[in-house]
């Protein structure tokens, strides 16, 4: 038996005759001429080296290996169609699989409101979230391990594409009770006196770099009295009276118990957080950036604001 054998064409044939048993309604049902479908019949016998109909001038009916075949024939053909459906879905970017590196800021705001509306939109579409430094996405979306990638920058995105989705402000987390707290916002000189904990650089170094930068451009070196390698940790810190720290906005809707958050005054710096892609992205993947932008438009964080006195 060859590949041949199981054409879908042939195949077609042979059940429309196995369904019917009689050549002629066969022939209208798969829309040939009755000298066509026999040869396809035939064909298929052949191919597989078995007789499939018992044929008479007045009945067709079906051999043993046609009763065999039956079934399967079925299942072949269906089978068939759903992996065209599938392939055709996948193309569309309404199913697979669309694997995704993100930097831990992005779990804070943007991935809690982007995640839901998309699955809801593709639910064909399996998403696979690694959290992943930013310093790392670009070569794993190079190299295929990742679609898409939620990195902080400024950062080395060449040969990608740079979709900034939102520009963060820098605040200031206070352990609660804390004489600041009665600040409607904290003024930069009062970070050169207060013991501060702060984050790893290795965690997001362009983050990191670019608070130390803006801070020395107007002469403010922060204090640190401690490090940790994660937001949680960081705002326990802060919480346990460690110390106060400068975090992104995002940083507030983890709403650690014993941490008050206040704007920062005097500094206008802005941290982007950026959804990456390769040039030519799958269609799920440019799904999901659609969705992201149309969601940075319409939904605007709620700022931080300073409080009345």
């Amino acid at each position: 038996m060859t590949a041949s054998a199981l054409d879908e064409r042939l195949l077609r044939s042979f059940l429309a005759v196995a369904e019917e048993l009689h050549f002629g309604r066969a022939a209208r049902r798969v829309h040939l001429s009755q000298p066509q479908l026999s040869v396809h019949v035939q064909k298929l016998e052949a191919a597989l080296g078995a007789q499939l109909f018992e044929r008479s001038r007045r009945q067709v009916a079906l051999s043993e290996a046609g009763v065999f075949l039956l079934p399967r024939a079925r299942g072949l053909l269906a089978e068939g169609e759903r992996t065209a459906r599938e392939v055709h879905r996948i193309a569309t970017g309404e199913a697979g699989v669309l694997s995704i590196g993100y930097a831990a800021t992005a779990s804070h705001e943007v991935l809690p409101r982007l995640v839901p509306r998309f699955l809801a939109q593709q639910p064909g579409v399996r998403l696979e979230l690694f959290e992943m430094p930013s310093a790392e996405q670009p070569e794993a979306l190079k190299n295929g391990r990742i679609e898409l990638g939620f990195g902080c920058g400024p950062g080395d995105f060449s040969g990608l594409i740079d979709n900034v989705l939102v520009e963060e402000r820098l605040i200031v987390a206070l352990p609660e009770g804390h004489r600041l707290t009665r600040s409607a916002r904290i003024e930069l000189r009062h970070l050169r006196v207060e013991p501060c904990v702060a984050l790893q650089r290795a965690v997001e170094p362009a983050w990191a770099d670019a608070v130390t930068l803006a801070l020395s451009r107007v002469d403010v070196e922060l204090p640190i009295v401690q490090r940790t390698d994660s937001s949680v940790a960081l705002l326990g810190l802060v919480a346990a009276g460690v110390g106060l720290c400068v975090v992104s906005e995002s940083t507030a809707c983890l709403r650690r118990t014993g941490v008050v958050f206040r704007p920062l005054h005097g500094l206008d710096t802005r941290l982007r957080l950026s959804l990456l892609t390769r040039r030519v992205p799958s269609a799920r993947a440019k799904a999901l950036v659609e969705l992201a932008k149309l969601l940075h438009r319409t939904e605007k964080r709620p700022r931080v604001r300073a409080r009345r006195k």
